[in-house]
């Protein structure tokens, strides 16, 4: 084999481990690093339309905030901000704003959400009131078997 064929051959190899490591780095992600069920949905500020339904076990950390009220949890892998308003309910909602797509917290003295990018709040209904943001946040269901909570569209 001539050096020229040689170092062909070997460029070729490189490049292709090169495409495939690429490949991989952009493949989707299963989201179940904190998602129980597996969940890979996104919440209601994003623009993807995958649905959401996981599960979480709210008597274990991180999610254990959500046996108090008041408490609450944001899952970064679907945007969404799960709070345990009274005994007896847990609300989801998506945790980006609006407005301009920044994150929202929960406010458990007022019984809302805020935004403190620009000042927006939100009910726990997930509508607006006070803005500036006109849009309400997208709401999701809730079941708590137990300690196990499904969020789901």
């Amino acid at each position: 084999m001539e050096r020229k064929d040689f170092i062909e051959q070997v460029g070729l190899s490189g490049a292709a481990i090169l495409i495939f490591g690429c490949m991989q780095s952009c493949s989707k992600s299963d989201g179940t690093s904190t998602n129980t069920g597996g969940g890979t949905g996104t919440g209601g500020g994003g623009n993807n339309t995958s649905t959401v339904d996981f599960s979480i076990d709210i008597s274990k950390s991180p999610f254990d905030a959500l046996k108090n009220i008041g408490g609450f949890y944001v899952d970064p892998a679907t945007n969404i901000i799960i709070v345990k308003t009274t005994a007896s309910e847990i609300i989801a909602v998506s945790s980006i704003c609006t407005h301009q797509q920044a994150s929202i917290t929960y406010q458990a003295n007022n019984n809302r959400f805020y935004c403190a990018a620009h000042g927006s709040v939100f009910a726990t209904t997930g509508a607006v009131t006070t803005g500036p943001a006109t849009t309400a946040l997208k709401k999701y269901q809730t079941s708590l078997t137990g300690t196990v909570l499904r969020v789901f569209a």
